[in-house]
């Protein structure tokens, strides 16, 4: 499938937290032709004094979905959902915000990994990476952790989340 096309149809089905992977799973295998993926994101995790990168889960309890049917996807048999977001009464395609980030995880592949950034004029400038696409939406940088905290608008929320950058 092609990840930029315009065919797509949206959708983000709420869940246990946990349960998200067997929920994609689930989504995958009852609905050909559908593809879903939970968030993750790329960290630093120091174990005795050495640091590597692990993946862990953000948006934990959602699970983001594709499909070019304009039909929603058949949940009946989906163990562990809660619901099928709706963004207007009756209507399960995302739009506007919603569905620019739903089409964003999709182009990262699910995995929002490190940005690239340098000091200049002791401020942080993102080059590249997450927190460069995500530049307009940085509340709050942390030096000392390398970290920017963004602020998304989400099914008329704001959800906030920090995300990593390596200096170049």
């Amino acid at each position: 499938m092609t990840e930029y096309a315009e065919d797509f149809k949206y959708g983000c089905v709420f869940c246990l937290t946990g349960q998200e992977d067997s929920v994609v799973e689930s989504l995958e295998a009852q609905n050909p032709g559908l593809d879903a993926t939970s968030v993750y994101q790329v960290k630093p995790k120091s174990e005795q004094g050495v640091i590597r990168k692990v993946t862990q889960r953000i948006l934990p309890g959602y699970v983001y979905f594709r499909t070019k049917s304009d039909d929603p996807p058949d949940m009946r048999y989906i163990q562990d959902s809660i619901r099928l977001l709706e963004m207007t009464k009756g209507y399960w395609a995302l739009s506007g915000m919603d569905e620019w980030f739903a089409k964003w995880v999709f182009v990262h592949h699910g995995v929002i990994g490190y940005s690239l950034a340098d000091i200049v004029e002791n401020r942080v400038r993102m080059l590249s990476g997450p927190l460069k696409e995500l530049e307009r939406y940085i509340v709050r940088v942390d030096k000392r952790a390398r970290g920017g905290q963004v602020a998304l608008p989400f099914h008329e929320r704001e959800v906030r989340m920090w995300l990593k950058y390596d200096l170049v």
